[in-house]
């Protein structure tokens, strides 16, 4: 049900999945907030045949998802961490290639703190992918609006492209502005 019902309003998240299975540059990407598995499994799915060494996990805050993911995913590592101090090194014993968050950032409430945390845990040329709620400035103002109020229930806030590209991160925006998928790379160790 949970799967299904998100079908209908997570745009985006089978381009960013489409993109990565086609880029051969990466053999480990940790899912931040992995929820059911569903892009876990899509992105296995993708990759079957014509990559190998391939490795997925993910960090879950949920305790509930966590224990339906890992039964739904059985021999893929999922622990539990939060955005802003997750065990990415963890997850595979070294730093990952990728870092996926798929309609999570915008439920992260440090999100400036998680996004930074993430780059400095890549592995060298590793990369952040960023699927989520963009600005909704395309869409008609009372549809972005009542949008927006019912994002705001659940704890959601649209993410702005262009805070995203002052991160550092190569941005476009789907259709409407409804969704952004941003890429950016390793920062600075301090």
């Amino acid at each position: 049900f949970y799967d299904l019902t998100r079908k209908h309003y997570l745009f985006g998240r089978d381009t960013a999945l489409a993109t990565l299975a086609e880029d051969l540059r990466w053999r480990t990407l940790v899912e931040v907030g992995p929820g059911t598995g569903r892009n876990v499994r899509e992105l296995a799915r993708r990759c079957v045949g014509h990559r190998s060494g391939l490795r997925l996990g993910g960090i879950e805050a949920s305790d509930a998802m966590l224990e339906h993911a890992r039964e739904r995913l059985p021999g893929v590592p999922l622990l539990h961490g939060f955005a802003e101090t997750a065990p990415y090194r963890e997850v595979f014993g070294t730093a990952p290639d990728r870092i996926l968050f798929s309609y999570c950032l915008s439920m992260v409430e440090g999100r400036e703190e998680a996004l930074a945390h993430a780059r400095r845990s890549l592995a060298p040329g590793g990369e952040v992918v960023v699927v989520d709620f963009a600005d909704l400035a395309g869409l008609p103002r009372p549809l972005a609006a009542a949008l927006r109020r019912w994002l705001a229930a659940f704890r959601v806030t649209p993410l702005d492209p262009a805070w995203l590209a002052a991160q550092g991160a190569r941005v476009e925006l789907g259709p409407g502005r409804y969704y952004v998928i941003a890429r950016c790379g390793p920062a600075a160790v301090a």
